[in-house]
């Protein structure tokens, strides 16, 4: 069986446009501006973090647990 292997970059773009449309707005801008300025989100505790993660989930992407109750998910890297 072949893998296909997406872009997290695309998948970040995928949940942008799904936080866009639930009219979630403070939580598109904040993912729209960790992609235009970096490399990877930083995400933590708060309601505008829950709803990145959730929608970058939905999305096939899966953030990595890093140090405490953060989570990061790079753009630069792909997802099986």
């Amino acid at each position: 069986m072949d893998t296909i292997t997406i872009s997290n970059r695309e998948i970040a773009l995928m949940a942008f446009d799904r936080l866009r449309k639930d009219d979630r707005k403070d939580s598109a801008l904040k993912l729209a501006r960790c992609m235009l300025h970096g490399t990877s989100i930083s995400l933590g505790i708060g309601d505008i973090d829950w709803e990145i993660d959730r929608a970058i989930q939905q999305c096939g992407g899966v953030p990595r647990t890093g140090y405490r109750y953060t989570a990061y998910f790079h753009f630069n890297r792909n997802t099986e």
